[in-house]
């Protein structure tokens, strides 16, 4: 090494060794007190112990109409994360018939043609009554008849027009797993809807009661409720949308607060689930009622698909 090269220089220099030598006293030091006291500045991993798609098709009175599709490559890489299920949903004793009738309308020769068709309508009205007056599993395998050979996406064209047409009984629900992660919440309706075109017309923090109908028993759950409105001027149709976190077993509706549980440098491991709810129409106590309806029966199904928190816990205390 020539004498008169930058790091002979600077090796030669008092001040240099000293601060050289207190950044390498600082490293050891700050390692080994990590180490002491258990600090853990990024998070493992925690395996999702069941995939959302085996949560069953019927949860209460509530029926998934919709088939489960993988998201595009492009899409998923947006998203974040491969663990996740997008589902519609119907009230079955409340929406059902309807249903069935919109699809006979739907498939009726006179469905492309103007006018009334008293066929039609006899042969609509024979159902509803069938309909009123089965068992609700008969009801449901009216429903699953009625769509069996329809495509994806004819069966989501068949929601969106029960959505246009009904207020309540039919929700969009998505849910979505992140897991090893310390970086800011994903994908929040605050800011994607705003950015397709959307702006809240209100915003509010409501507390849900979860219990099952009949049960005298309060199950409070705070969701974060926004009603968005078209700002754009194409008419795109007003939304309400839900939402709430699980995250290292606790449930949050603020998105800053599952930041914060993420950063938390005593915890090892960590993970957080994001549940989202929405129906179409500006019907705030319509809409939030529907969704804390489904939500109470998917609650319990959604909590199978993820992590024991107590027991991660245990098994690496």
């Amino acid at each position: 090494m020539s004498s008169n090269s930058p790091i002979r220089k600077a090796l030669s220099r008092p001040a240099f060794l000293i601060v050289a030598v207190i950044l390498l006293l600082a490293a050891v030091t700050l390692n080994t007190a990590t180490q002491a006291l258990r600090l853990y500045f990024k998070k493992e991993a925690v395996p999702q112990p069941r995939d959302f798609r085996e949560m069953p098709l019927v949860m209460g009175n509530w029926m998934q109409v919709s088939e489960d599709e993988k998201l595009d490559k492009e899409i998923q890489d947006v998203l974040g994360t491969d663990k996740y299920v997008f589902r519609d949903y119907i009230d079955v004793d409340l929406r059902g018939a309807d249903l069935l009738a919109l699809i006979m309308q739907q498939s009726h020769p006179s469905a492309d043609k103007t006018g009334a068709s008293p066929e039609l309508d006899q042969q609509i009205a024979e159902m509803r009554s069938e309909f009123n007056g089965a068992s609700f599993d008969r009801r449901v395998a009216m429903i699953r008849d009625a769509l069996n050979g329809k495509t994806p996406q004819e069966r989501k064209k068949l929601v969106l027009a029960m959505q246009m047409r009904y207020t309540t009984g039919v929700v969009n629900m998505g849910v979505t797993y992140y897991t090893g992660l310390v970086d800011t919440v994903a994908h929040i309706p605050d800011r994607c809807y705003i950015a397709d075109g959307y702006e809240p017309s209100s915003y509010e923090i409501p507390i849900w009661d979860m219990a099952p109908e009949g049960s005298g028993q309060s199950q409070p759950l705070q969701v974060r409720f926004i009603s968005f409105e078209d700002q754009t001027g194409a008419g795109l149709a007003p939304k309400c949308v839900a939402y709430v976190f699980q995250v290292n077993g606790k449930y949050q509706s603020d998105p800053l607060a599952v930041r914060q549980e993420l950063q938390s440098l005593t915890q090892r491991y960590g993970y957080y689930a994001k549940i989202e709810l929405m129906t179409i129409g500006n019907d705030t106590k319509v809409a939030s009622e529907s969704m804390c309806r489904l939500l109470s029966v998917a609650k319990p199904q959604i909590e199978k698909c993820l992590p024991d928190w107590a027991k991660v816990i245990k098994a690496h205390s």
